[in-house]
């Protein structure tokens, strides 16, 4: 199992999470910390941060394993309640950040390339900065989904 380390990009964002200085910080759960991307190309596309520094969800017991899914869900069910998209895409990779953590992607039909995968269409450099987290432009979003997760969390 992974250890906390000052180099991990997850491990970061959490500290962020608890300091209360991540921009895009959702909520807190028993598991872990949801956040809004730094990207909102998919407008709404969020991530759980796993509490736990594992780097696979069998490195996990199955209570934390199964608390942790459910949570994902939960999230995913915020999402699609604020942003109604016509399908979520969920990714738990690790390749580049080997510290657990789910992305949920919204998806919507009238997109440029909807049938392609989020990597492959995912705007770079210039374009990628236009759709960058911005507050001013994503902050009721991010207040809904916040709203919509703790009351599924409270249930």
């Amino acid at each position: 199992m992974a250890q906390h380390q000052d180099d991990c990009e997850i491990c970061r964002r959490i500290a962020e999470c608890r300091a209360g200085t991540h921009p895009g910080f959702i909520a807190e759960s028993a598991t872990g910390f949801a956040v809004l991307g730094d990207s909102q190309y998919f407008r709404g596309y969020c991530l759980l941060l796993c509490k736990t520094p594992a780097t696979e969800l069998d490195e996990l017991s199955p209570d934390v394993r199964l608390q942790y899914l459910e949570e994902m869900a939960l999230l995913a069910q915020a999402v699609r309640e604020v942003t109604q998209p016509h399908k979520l895409n969920y990714e738990c990779l690790g390749n580049l950040v080997p510290h657990l953590h789910w992305h949920v992607f919204p998806r919507r039909q009238d997109e440029p390339e909807p049938l392609k995968p989020v990597w492959t269409c995912m705007p770079q450099g210039d374009e990628a900065a236009r759709h960058a987290f911005d507050p001013a432009r994503d902050g009721e979003m991010l207040q809904q989904i916040r709203a919509a997760f703790l009351r599924l969390l409270a249930k």
